[in-house]
């Protein structure tokens, strides 16, 4: 990830706000409401103005996000295999 010191803070931000899911879809909406909580008037312009993020009307995709939530638990994949894998220690 590539981003400016203030995408992070509002990556930060948004993972605060959504209790850190990993989703990386947000409506406008609620990318203002958070922008708002934190003194922005408006929804951050790198999102809302980069018509290659449109899914729909007023619905945004920010993949930087998911890879924010993934930066900061770098040993989440191996933890989900590793819950998905049976225990067979002493099944012999």
């Amino acid at each position: 990830m590539n981003l400016k010191r203030n995408q992070l803070e509002f990556l930060r931000w948004l993972h605060e706000d959504t209790g850190g899911h990993t989703h990386s879809a947000f409506s406008r909406n609620y990318l203002r409401t958070v922008a708002m909580k934190h003194g922005m008037a408006w929804a951050p312009a790198w999102i809302v103005k980069d018509k290659s993020r449109i899914i729909s009307r007023g619905l945004y995709a920010v993949p930087e996000y998911a890879e924010y939530v993934k930066s900061l638990s770098p040993n989440s994949a191996t933890d989900a295999a590793n819950a998905a894998t049976p225990n067979m220690a002493g099944s012999i």
